[in-house]
């Protein structure tokens, strides 16, 4: 009877040794063992001086070390190359690229365009520091790593241009030129374009003139619906009710018409859930639309977009690379690099609609 206890106990000891030695631990993502990316190109400390002449052209391509975790099989690692001026901390950090590549080139114009919008003065030499935010998409919070950041010293050239202009004077302002906001006539062809928002309680006419003033040449309105006059008699232009319009006017052929509707913009967002917009108010003085909005939860990876009328018929998002200030029709969505308290800067004053975030 001791023997077959004996064995039994022996029997069910294999068994349960059996059993322990099939259960496996599940790998875990350990981020003591990871190595964040690296910057290799360029050197920390280089210094680019950028030019108009050469505003096509490469100013440099970035290219950094792979992010290593201790797990294999991972989907592909995120990279968001960031820049902000020295010593800020990253507090007002603006995305060159998000991408899975480990390099990144940019041209002077779009570097131009980043480090001014940034507060580089044109032609001063303004340092800037650069580095490299990693993360897996599925659990951004536990995989994130930053790089050490290198620094760069440039000089911007000033890249205003000077477009041909009207003024739009209206009931909606005060009849005064002067203070009127502006169309623009981009490429030089005689077609102005630009967005005009009319408030509620006037009358929603206005004319375009050529110069701050009355006393030069002024477009009312001709005969027939959507012609110009440039009678000085010639009677005011009108939209039909209030909200903004883009506004078109062609002095070869003195036409002008509105758009198809009325476009009402708002910012979209992750944290609005893409449901709700927040609407946006447009600045005559300043000519371009904006909102400040308290309390955006912080997230990494957090997109907005603008977007006209609570639809996405009209939506403005970045471009595919994103360069942190032009737009695109239907583009990608448009990274906040912190939450917070942000303020959203919408322009129609340049052949592509712009943008500006302000935290």
């Amino acid at each position: 009877m001791k023997r077959l206890t004996f064995f039994l106990i022996a029997i069910i000891g294999i068994g349960l040794m059996s059993s322990c030695e099939k259960k496996e631990a599940t790998p875990v993502l350990d981020m003591g063992q990871a190595t964040p990316a690296g910057i290799t190109e360029p050197a920390s400390e280089s210094q680019f001086i950028l030019a108009e002449a050469t505003a096509d052209s490469i100013m440099t391509t970035f290219k950094w070390s792979a992010t290593k975790y201790n797990l294999d099989d991972l989907e592909a690692t995120k990279y968001s190359l960031q820049i902000d001026l020295a010593d800020s901390n990253f507090v007002n950090a603006r995305e060159l690229v998000n991408t899975t590549e480990t390099s990144f080139a940019i041209t002077e114009s779009e570097m131009n365009s980043i480090v001014m919008s940034m507060g580089l003065e044109a032609d001063v030499a303004g340092m800037v520091e650069i580095r490299i935010y990693s993360f897996l998409n599925t659990d951004t919070d536990v995989s994130e790593l930053y790089s050490d950041r290198i620094s760069m010293t440039i000089t911007p050239y000033s890249g205003v241009v000077e477009f041909a202009k009207l003024w739009v004077p209206g009931d909606y302002q005060g009849w005064a030129p002067a203070d009127a906001p502006n169309v623009f006539d981009f490429d030089g062809d005689g077609i102005y374009n630009g967005y005009i928002f009319f408030p509620e309680g006037g009358s929603f006419e206005f004319k375009f003139t050529s110069d701050p003033d009355w006393d030069h040449t002024n477009y009312g309105a001709g005969v027939e619906p959507g012609t110009l006059d440039i009678d000085a008699g010639a009677g005011n232009l009108i939209v039909p009710g209030p909200g903004g319009y883009h506004l078109e006017i062609d002095i070869n052929n003195l036409t002008w018409n509105y758009g198809d509707a009325v476009e009402n913009w708002g910012v979209i967002g992750e944290w609005l859930a893409w449901t709700d917009d927040i609407d946006m108010v447009y600045d005559p003085i300043n000519q371009y639309l904006s909102v400040t909005v308290e309390d955006i939860p912080a997230a990494e990876n957090q997109r907005f977009k603008f977007r006209a009328n609570d639809a996405w018929d009209v939506n403005l998002g970045s471009l595919d690379p994103p360069d942190g200030v032009t737009l695109s029709p239907g583009g990608p969505d448009i990274p906040i690099p912190d939450g917070g308290t942000i303020t959203f800067i919408l322009r129609f004053t340049g052949p592509e609609p712009t943008y500006e975030i302000i935290k």
